[in-house]
């Protein structure tokens, strides 16, 4: 009777577990109005709609003033799955990804990636930003970010949004 009582709890707390995984799942941005500052007397202004974070297998796509959670699924090395959560409750397998800008009272100086690999392996991807002025896609170069370290990737230029992908283990432990 005690080993049924034992193995009835195991299967309440594992379900409980996985509810609380689901219950962590934050696949949508909310609407909200994205404001950069230009110079002392302009302003960039953009209702955002509500929009999923991911675009794509493995791309995600983040806004100035976010902070974005990625649950990483990898085997072997290679990833396999995204998956953006609220909270990390899990950071050993968890990039903290975040776009910021950067001003001095009220001028632009730069835009800011910031990218923290938890993993064993150093990490690569892709970058393709939004500009202002050009309003059009430019893809951009973005050094490794090396295993168990963080990575600050930084722009002069006034980015509306990033598109960042083809995320990559390296080989080397």
């Amino acid at each position: 009777m005690k080993l049924l009582l034992e193995i009835l709890l195991l299967c309440i707390l594992n379900s409980f577990a996985l509810f609380a995984q689901g219950d962590n799942v934050n696949s949508q941005r909310q609407a909200f109005k994205l404001v950069l500052v230009v110079d002392d007397q302009n302003f960039y202004e953009s209702g955002i709609e509500a929009s999923p974070y991911l675009k794509g297998p493995n791309v995600l796509q983040i806004y100035p003033g976010e902070l974005v959670y990625i649950e990483v699924t990898q085997k072997d090395g290679v990833i396999s799955n995204f998956k953006c959560v609220k909270t990390n409750i899990n950071p050993g397998k968890t990039l903290e990804i975040s776009f910021s800008q950067k001003a001095t009272g009220k001028k632009h100086e730069m835009m800011m990636l910031k990218v923290t690999n938890p993993f064993d392996r150093d990490l690569t991807y892709s970058v393709a930003m939004f500009l202002m002025n050009s309003n059009k896609w430019v893809k951009t170069n973005a050094l490794p970010v090396r295993a168990k370290l963080t990575s600050y990737e930084t722009w002069p230029d006034l980015i509306v949004t990033l598109a960042l992908s083809d995320w990559k283990f390296s080989d080397k432990h």
